[in-house]
């Protein structure tokens, strides 16, 4: 309908550009939601290390924390670092 209005030369750059937008937008999202998994699983990483952290420091300060099964500790790695206790079955 409107295609006798624009010149032949706008065209193909017309068509390019809007194909361009699309292909960035499509890109665009499935981008953000991996680096906002990305970023979860770097969060966790981190809580992980800062609990690990901890627990050395239980081991070398609690005597209570060293007479615990490796299943309790874990369980107490686990907690305090909010990942599940179920890994530690």
């Amino acid at each position: 309908m409107f295609s006798k209005f624009i010149p032949d030369e706008f065209k193909l750059p017309a068509i390019a550009v809007a194909g361009a937008m699309s292909g960035v937008l499509a890109a665009y999202y499935p981008a953000k939601l991996v680096g906002r998994h990305e970023e979860r699983q770097a969060v966790e990483i981190e809580a992980a290390k800062e609990a690990l952290d901890r627990i050395h420091h239980l081991e070398k300060n609690n005597a209570s924390f060293n007479k615990l099964s490796d299943r309790d500790r874990c369980l107490v790695f686990m907690r305090d670092s909010g990942l599940p206790d179920s890994a530690c079955d």
